[in-house]
Formats: C-alpha cells, sequence, structure tokens
C-alpha cells in the first residue's frame, strides 16, 4: 500500500531531522509506552507471591486438633524430625488429649529418640499446618507443591520463563509481519488474560495458561522496547532504551504493594492481571512505528503519521520528503543524495542474506558471540534468581522484595551517567564482578540471623550490579555486531538469555542439599562472566559497524583503558534538541 519508487528510499532518521528527534510527540508516546512496561515488570513477580513457600509442619496427632494455628505448641514444632514428619509413639493413643500430649513429650525427649517404639511417620498434605502469617493462601498450599512435591513450585516458575523464550521469537516475528503495535496488542491480551483466568484453573492448566502469560509478557516489553527506540533519532537511542525499563521497575513496586494489601493468591492473581487488559486502548493512542512503516513499504500511513507528529512538534515537515526526485522528468539537478542512496540500496539488496551461522564465523566472531551468550546467560540468571530470592530473605519479605524492585531504578540511571564516559567492557565487567561477589556473600550469609541486615544489603548490591548489566547488554551487543546480523544476534541472546530465566527457577532445587547453593551458584557464573568482559573490545566512540570487516577491527585502534573515563559532554549537552 502506497510503496514508493524502488529506486527512491525514505529515509526515517533524515524525517527526524526536520521534525526533532526526541520532540514532545516522541515523548507523549515515551511516555504512554511507560503503561505497557510497568505491566510486563508487574507480571515477572507475581508468581513470587502467588506461589510464596510458606513455612508448614505437620500436625500433631497427640497434641493438636486440625485447629490449631502454626505457631502452637512450639515444642512439638521444634521437635518433629522433618516437615512433612512426626514422631509416632507406639501403643500411645492419638487423641489430643493434655494427658495424653503431656506422656507424648516425655516420651520423645532427645534422650529416649533411640528407642524402638519412636517411629518417623510421614503425614499428609491434609494434615499439614501453614504458617499465615505471609500470606494466607498460596499455589503451593492448593497445588499440592509440598513435601516430595515441593520441587513442582520451581518447575511451575520455570514455566514462565519458557514463555519468554517462545515469546521472543514468536512475538519477534508478528512485530516484524504484523506491526509492532498488533504485537503488542497480543501480548496485552495474553498477559491481562490468560494471567487473570489461570486464577481459576487446577494445577495442570495453570501451567499452560502461565506460559501464556510468558508469551505476553515477553511481547509487552521487548515490542515496547522496540517502539522506544524506533520512534527517536540515533542521539537518544541510549538514552530512551534505558529510561524505557525504569517503568518495569515501577511495575514490580506496584505488584509488591497489591501483594502487601492482599495475602489470597487468587485475588492477587486476578487483581494484578485483569487492569492490564485496559492497556488495549493503547491501540488508539499509540501510533504503529514509521520507521517499520517505511521499511515494509506502507510509506502513506507513514505519511499520516509523521505529519501529525510534525504537526505536535510545532515543525514544518517537507512535501518533497516523500516525492521520488527521479518522478520529474528523471532530472539530475539536485540528484546528488539520491544517487547515494541508491548506490546503498544496490549495496543492501545485493548482500548475501546472512545468517545465524555468521555469528560464528570467522574464529574471532565465534568467541565474541559465545562470550556475549553468556554475558546474557549470567546477567539473566542473576537479575531474575534475585528477584525471586528477594522474598525468601530473612526478614520481611514485603520490604525485601520492595527494596529489590527499587534498586532497579539506581542501576539503570548508573548506566544512562557513565556508559559514554567509562566505556562498555569496564563497566559490564564491574557490574557483573559487584552481582556476583554480593551474590556469593548472601548466599553464605543463608539462614544466619545475626546477619539480616549484611545479607540483604548484599542481595541489593548483586540486584543493582545485575539491572545495570540488563541495560548495558542490550546496547552493547548491537554495536558489536554488523548491521546484516545485529538483529540476528540480538534475537540469539536473547535466546540464551531466557535459558537463564529458566536456570534462575530451576537452581533453586540445589537448596536443599546446601542451602546457599542457589545464590552461590549464580554468583560464581557471575564473576565468571565479569572476567570474560575484558576480553570483548571497547566500542564506545565507534559507529555502528554495517560490514563484518567493521565489526572485527572495532575496537583495535582504541586507546582507552580499563580505568579511564571521558567524558567531554554535560549531559544537558549530550541531549540537547538539535
Amino acid at each position: 500500500m502506497g510503496a514508493t519508487s524502488e529506486n527512491h528510499k525514505v529515509d526515517y532518521d533524515e524525517i527526524l531531522s526536520h521534525i526533532g528527534q526526541f520532540g514532545p510527540w516522541q515523548r507523549r508516546i515515551h511516555f504512554l509506552l511507560w503503561l505497557a512496561s510497568a505491566a510486563s515488570g508487574l507480571v515477572v513477580v507475581v508468581f513470587s507471591f502467588t506461589a510464596f513457600k510458606a513455612d508448614y509442619r505437620c500436625r500433631n496427632p497427640y497434641c493438636e486438633s486440625g485447629e490449631n494455628m502454626y505457631g502452637n505448641k512450639t515444642f512439638i514444632q521444634e521437635s518433629n524430625p522433618g516437615q512433612c514428619e512426626y514422631y509416632q509413639i507406639d501403643g500411645l493413643e492419638q487423641t489430643a488429649a493434655e494427658n495424653t500430649c503431656n506422656d507424648y513429650i516425655k516420651a520423645i525427649n532427645i534422650t529416649d529418640l533411640t528407642g524402638a517404639n519412636i517411629n518417623n511417620v510421614t503425614c499428609s498434605n491434609e494434615d499439614l499446618i501453614f504458617d499465615r502469617s505471609i500470606v494466607q493462601s498460596s499455589i503451593v498450599e492448593d497445588f499440592g507443591f509440598v513435601c516430595n512435591k515441593s520441587y513442582l513450585r520451581q518447575i511451575y516458575g520455570a514455566i514462565y520463563m519458557l514463555g519468554l523464550l517462545c515469546g521472543s521469537t514468536i512475538m519477534g516475528f508478528i512485530s516484524d509481519k504484523y506491526g509492532r503495535v498488533t504485537a503488542m496488542m497480543i501480548g496485552v491480551v495474553l498477559a491481562g488474560g490468560a494471567g487473570s483466568i489461570s486464577a481459576g484453573m487446577p494445577s495442570a492448566h495453570y501451567g499452560f495458561f502461565r506460559f501464556l502469560t510468558g508469551i505476553g509478557g515477553m511481547a509487552l516489553f521487548m515490542v515496547t522496547f522496540v517502539i522506544c527506540v524506533e520512534y527517536v533519532g540515533v542521539k537518544y537511542t541510549m538514552l530512551t532504551g534505558i529510561v524505557i525499563e525504569i517503568p518495569f521497575a515501577l511495575g514490580e513496586l506496584l505488584l509488591g504493594l497489591e501483594a502487601y494489601l492482599i495475602r489470597d493468591w487468587v485475588t492477587l492473581q486476578l487483581v494484578a492481571h485483569l487492569p492490564i487488559l485496559a492497556l488495549l486502548g493503547l491501540y488508539f493512542l499509540v501510533p504503529e512505528s514509521p520507521r517499520w512503516l517505511i521499511a515494509v513499504g506502507r510509506i502513506e500511513e507513514a505519511k499520516v503519521i509523521i505529519q501529525k507528529g510534525a504537526e505536535i512538534n510545532g515543525r514544518t515537515l517537507p512535501d518533497s520528503i516523500f516525492a521520488n526526485p527521479l518522478e520529474n522528468g528523471g532530472k539530475e539537478e539536485g540528484n546528488s543524495r539520491t544517487k547515494s542512496v541508491e548506490t546503498l540500496e544496490s549495496d543492501v539488496f545485493h548482500d548475501p542474506k546472512a545468517t545465524v551461522l555468521d555469528l560464528f564465523r570467522p574464529t574471532l566472531m565465534l568467541f565474541r558471540s559465545t562470550n556475549m551468550f553468556y554475558q546474557w546467560f549470567s546477567v539473566t540468571m542473576c537479575y531474575y534468581g534475585l528477584s525471586f530470592a528477594s522474598v525468601n530473605l530473612l526478614g520481611d519479605p514485603y520490604t525485601n522484595a520492595a527494596l529489590s524492585y527499587f534498586i532497579e531504578i539506581p542501576g539503570y540511571i548508573f548506566c544512562i551517567l557513565v556508559m559514554d564516559c567509562w566505556g562498555r567492557r569496564p563497566i559490564l565487567s564491574f557490574c557483573q564482578l559487584v552481582s556476583g561477589i554480593a551474590c556469593i556473600g548472601a548466599g553464605l550469609l543463608a539462614g544466619q540471623e545475626e546477619f539480616i541486615g549484611l545479607q540483604v544489603f548484599l542481595s541489593l548490591v548483586g540486584k543493582f550490579g545485575a539491572s545495570a548489566c540488563f541495560a548495558i547488554v542490550y546496547v552493547y551487543t548491537a554495536e558489536l555486531f554488523p548491521t546484516v546480523i545485529r538483529n540476528t544476534a540480538i534475537g540469539a541472546c536473547s535466546t540464551i538469555a531466557r535459558v537463564g530465566g529458566i536456570c534462575a527457577n530451576l537452581v533453586g532445587l540445589l537448596a536443599p542439599f546446601w542451602f546457599p547453593a542457589p545464590m552461590v551458584v549464580m554468583g560464581i557464573v557471575a564473576v565468571i562472566a565479569g572476567a570474560l568482559a575484558l576480553k570483548l573490545p571497547e566500542t564506545v566512540g565507534n559507529k555502528l559497524p554495517e560490514t563484518m570487516d567493521e565489526a572485527i577491527n572495532i575496537g583495535k585502534d582504541s586507546k582507552r583503558g580499563i580505568c579511564k573515563c571521558i567524558c567531554p559532554k554535560s549531559l544537558s549537552e549530550m541531549f540537547k534538541e538539535d
């Protein structure tokens, strides 16, 4: 529809030079998209509270009736051989009478536990008593993820990450084929609709709808990120790409507040997901990406949107910007720029089609790609691992979670301030090392109540580093790979990242063998990533590589050291509108 002649290419960056790279029009769209980014952050952390692992123990038939609360009979609670076991005394009637309880307590005196008449007995799920001081109900209790089935909690947590993995491919295709806004609306329906429906589903169906919610959550953030950076000029790409992650953290904070006020998991699931459907209204408020419309040849649609944007920005857009200079009798006057565009198009269209194999050849690109794969894996594993672990740290889970979500914002601001001054390579290495060392320290302090404050502090330092790394790897990956395989590289890295998210859930299965193991493993992974980051070339100050040769040689002439900072401009000058 409305495609221009194949001899003429509409340059959106040139259009932005006329209407403004980040004017009132782009800012309004950017802040509307904060709603979608916030929703994607909210749905990520819902499971931390709906599947909160409350303490539980067996009801003791010798001392307690079914109505007893978790904290009653402290002696019995501390004397149980395990969460799902109690001591059975042969010949002692299980009546829960006061005299019987006294006899029971005498019989299980620590010196008598080796007696032949004392046995360990596993109780049924119906006889478990849960600690309701944190949540009134949870998936763990209702779905029976307890005792020898407690591992299912981690499996269902990983299902969401599997949805993110599939969503990065499925929604990326839909976004490129049918449009950014269409993909975002599908994300809204899946995140809001599937998430709400899952509140009334049994465990087997809940897993399926949680998978769909993961696909929707990926669409909400990934497509929102793409729209934000496509609307602005190159001068503001880094700024908008990082700033759009701030509402993601705000969405997490909102969920933390909802979880504090709502302790029933079904109600929380509905309150968290149903309002997301209201974002369908963004279909009428956020126009389709003009850059995408131009790329697929829908020029007339792009023209209408751009002219509206120029009006809002108070700028005038020359009509000739969309005209084909070759239409007026093939005049040569003023066609020098057009010829250069034709030459560029010819080069692009005659390049061999890039494939994922180009990420692994020559050998230098093989090492670079595998290094970045590992960086993304580590960042995602630590980021989500620390997010999910925040509710299980010593102290109040709601306070710990809120602090963990809030600390992301300073991490993103830190990146904005230092990425161009310090450089990509040293800041990525530094943040990975900080995240890893802090994670190991917090893990080793697990369960030591005298170090509650220090453990929470180290966890927050680790989350700060992981959040900063998340902002860095998107920009750094785009700068390390040439144009012909840039999208392929980011897509492959994003896929590997989702594997890290799945592992962030599954690593929790190591806790029964050694309680600090999950955080220690995540920390070791991050420390190794910090060391490997130093093997990557520095890209700051270099233009985006267009060819494989430019990508291979990027950073070779850089004189910037690991500890050298160069800040030639103030922030106000860097982001001042032209």
